[in-house]
């Protein structure tokens, strides 16, 4: 089974992976490079959160159109 890859989404993991190798050698000196790294994880950590909930969403309606077979084996308690 074949994985769709979006362009959004290759560019969202470059995105996390400079953002990570920019950690590795920022300049703790700078503020202006600290406050743009601090902020640039924010916007990437509100992404996420909000893609997650997405995908939750969508199994949730998965489940509930029968398109999964595991409906009988979760529990939402």
């Amino acid at each position: 089974m074949k994985i769709k890859t979006t362009k959004f989404t290759m560019f969202f993991r470059l995105l996390w992976f400079l953002t990570i190798v920019s950690i590795l050698f920022i300049n703790t000196e700078s503020k202006i490079m600290v406050y743009s790294v601090i902020s640039i994880l924010l916007i990437l950590t509100t992404i996420t959160v909000i893609r997650a909930l997405e995908s939750r969403n969508q199994w949730r309606r998965m489940i509930e159109d029968g398109d999964v077979e595991v409906k009988d084996k979760i529990s939402f308690d």
